[in-house]
Formats: structure tokens, sequence, C-alpha cells
């Protein structure tokens, strides 16, 4: 503990059950968001615009899923009739588009109709389980706040029609914190817990491998025999997670490729020498809008194109490293408070004030409800940016996965010293 920092809740606080009348208003919270998202979001965006061709319809991920709904496998093309296997993204995303692809059609209005519902959902979710983890964690009244701050969030709003695993990476984020705060009484559940959900998490976006430090230090937090039982268990159920993922890969690159295979990409797209002038949004170099650039991906292949990008952003970074941490920097300031470098003209007003007032909000709620434990959420926050702050830039995209947890802390209250002192003595 610093300063009174509590690393998470104490145990107690957040093993209870919760009333049946809050799982009831949880339900009811998370229904009311996915409504609210379906009715505004189908009358503010454009379906018949999101639909189209592969490229403007979710762009890697659209046509990741076309080449899935077509049987050409989990791959990529860059021109008609040659398909190249692909770890670009994460599967689960793809694979639900497929799915989508399958009933109402490929790139049709109908899918984009349907995916919006998605998200919809998906926020939905998200919701419930926000309010549920606000209402252990301090109170039902500080649960309704944290749900009407993610329903009013901007951020949120301006990425619901977006074909991109946003909204479904949230949630497995909020699930996987979840498990790590709000402890089962059995150290086997609690480790499947843990070890399923950031499974979960990195198979809908291998970025979630940025938290992995915050879910190794819960587990040593606790106790040495509750951390034995429960991460042999964890370490189990991640494994058999992501290794169906992790075998595909190995079989179509011929060696191990784990989760991504654009990591290379994304760190020269970001930190080329004319990154700063396209404001690090990273396109112009992109296989995807270069055609040497595609021709280059198209004749090494994925794995030896990424290693071949990852080279020459070595290079560059290693030729001129104070332009690199100058350019971190103001990724990281872009990233919690929007591009500031374009004026924050790169995205609309009202969401880039969203990005500095709810980052704004959070990080005077973790610190004011220290004592409650906040550490973990804090430290996640700061890790999960990692890399979006070494490579491409600050867009708000990026940054949904993670807002949730922002609305958590922004809702933080303290805890009495009389209060926290009687939980310490009942843990």
């Amino acid at each position: 503990m610093l300063n009174g920092w509590r690393w998470a809740p104490p145990v107690g606080r957040m093993s209870g059950s919760l009333a049946r009348s809050a799982w009831k208003a949880g339900a009811i919270a998370g229904v009311l968001v996915f409504v609210l998202k379906w009715i505004v979001g189908a009358q503010l965006f454009d379906s018949a615009a999101m639909a189209g061709n592969p490229w403007t319809f979710g762009f890697e991920v659209g046509h990741i899923a076309g080449n899935l709904a077509a049987g050409h496998g989990f791959a990529v093309s860059r021109e008609a009739g040659v398909y190249i296997p692909t770890a670009w993204v994460s599967p689960l995303y793809p694979l639900l588009i497929a799915g989508v692809f399958k009933v109402f059609g490929a790139y049709t209005q109908a899918s984009a109709e349907a995916l919006l519902a998605l998200n919809c959902a998906f926020q939905g979710a998200t919701a419930a389980l926000l309010f549920w983890m606000a209402a252990r964690w301090w109170n039902t009244t500080a649960g309704w706040l944290a749900v009407a701050l993610f329903a009013a969030n901007p951020n949120g709003w301006q990425f619901l029609s977006w074909v991109w695993p946003s909204h479904l990476f949230a949630f497995t984020v909020l699930l996987h914190i979840a498990a790590l705060v709000w402890p089962a009484s059995n150290p086997r559940t609690r480790g499947v817990a843990i070890g399923g959900s950031f499974a979960l998490a990195l198979m809908a976006d291998g970025a979630a491998i940025a938290i992995a430090p915050v879910t190794l230090l819960h587990l040593f937090w606790q106790g040495a025999d509750a951390r034995r039982a429960v991460a042999l268990v964890a370490l189990l159920a991640f494994a058999l997670g992501v290794a169906p993922w992790t075998i595909r890969n190995s079989a179509q690159f011929g060696g191990f490729n784990p989760l991504r295979g654009n990591v290379g990409v994304n760190l020269w797209v970001g930190n080329y020498p004319g990154a700063e002038a396209e404001s690090f949004h990273g396109l112009a170099p992109s296989p995807w809008h270069d055609a040497n650039e595609g021709e280059r991906f198209a004749r090494l292949g994925e794995r030896s194109y990424d290693r071949d990008a990852r080279g020459r952003a070595l290079d560059v970074i290693g030729n001129d490293p104070v332009r690199f941490v100058k350019n971190t920097l103001a990724r990281f300031v872009g990233f919690w408070f929007g591009e500031w470098w374009t004026g924050w003209g790169h995205i609309a007003a009202v969401y880039s004030i969203g990005l500095a007032l709810l980052s704004g909000l959070a990080l005077f709620g973790g610190i004011r409800a220290r004592a409650s434990g906040t550490g973990a959420l804090l430290v996640a926050l700061l890790f999960f940016g990692g890399p979006y702050y070494l490579t491409v830039h600050g867009h708000g995209r990026y940054r949904v996965p993670v807002e949730p947890l922002m609305c958590l802390l922004a809702v933080a209250r303290p805890l009495r010293e009389a209060r926290v002192a009687a939980e310490e003595e009942s843990t």
C-alpha cells in the first residue's frame, strides 16, 4: 500500500453476493443501453454507407470475414483469386462477421444493420457488467452513474457503426477485470475465470497482451497458497483458450506466431520518416494503401513482410531516437486527451472533449478513491495504451475498449476509514 493506495478492493467486499434487486437493475441497465444505442444509432448512422466493397466494410476485418464466408479461410487477398493466410487481426470478431455474412449476405446493407445491432448488444452487455461491478465495489447509485456515463460517452457513439472489434473487446476486457477483482470461493473456479477471460480478450484483440502485467501482478498480490492454486488453473484455462489460434498460426506460417502478424508493420507505419506529416496515422506506407508495399507484402508473405517492416522501423528509430521519444510522448497525450497536434481536428470537437473529460474524471476518481482499491485499474489503463504510444496513433477507437474501466473509476467513492479498517480485519 503506497500512501493509502490499495491495489484492489478488499476480498471480503467483492466476494459477497449482490442482492437480487441489484442483479435485476443491472440487467435492466444493459437492456436500456442496448435499446438506446440501437434506436438512436439507426437514425444517426447510414447503414447503406457501411455496406459496399471489402475495404469500406470493416477494412481488414471485413475483408477477412468475407473470405471466411466465401470458404477461402482466414486470409487476405491483394488480387482476385489470390488468398494470403493472415494473423493480421484476432479471430473472434471476423468469425462473428462471417456468420452474419452467411445469414444476410456479404457486404450488404442487411449485414451492416445486423452488425450495428451486434455492436449495440456488446455495449448493452458491457453496461450490465459495469453496473454490477460498480454496485459491488461501491453501491447501486454508483452503478447507475457509471452506466449513464458509459451511455453518454461520445467516443462510444462515434465508433458504434464501425465494423471493428472495439465494442466486443471492451466487454471482454471488463469481463477479465471483473474476474480478477470479483473472486470466486473456489480457487479452481477463480482460475478458470481469470485464465479463460484473458484468453477471450486476446481472441477479441491481441492488444489485450498489454494488460498481462496487471493480471500477473494481481495473482502475486494474493496469498501464497491461493496464488499457486489459482495461477495453475488460470494458466491451463488460458492455454486451452488460445491453443486453437496458436496452432493454426504455427501451421500456416511455419513458426511460432501466437497472436498477431502485424506488430512490426504497426511499428513501421507509426514511425516511418513521414509519420508526423500525416499525424501519425500511418496509412501511406500500409500495404492496403500503397501499391509498392502491397506488392512487397504479397511477395514476402505476412510473416516475412512483418519482419521486414520491423527492421525498417528500427533503423529509422535508431537513426533518430530523440524523434521517436518525442513522437511517443505526443501519442501518449493524444491517446488520453485527443490529437492536439492536429488542433483536435481529426475527429469532431465533441469527441475530443469527451476523451479529455473522461480521462480527467477517471484520474480524479482513481486517486480520490485509492483506499478502496483502484490501483489495478489505473495501471491497466496506463499499460493498455503502450502499443499505441509506440506505434500508430491516438485514434479514439483504440481507447474504446478501456473506457468502461474509466467510467468505473469516474464514479468512484472513497470509503470511510473505519469501514476500510473493518474490511481489512474481516479479510
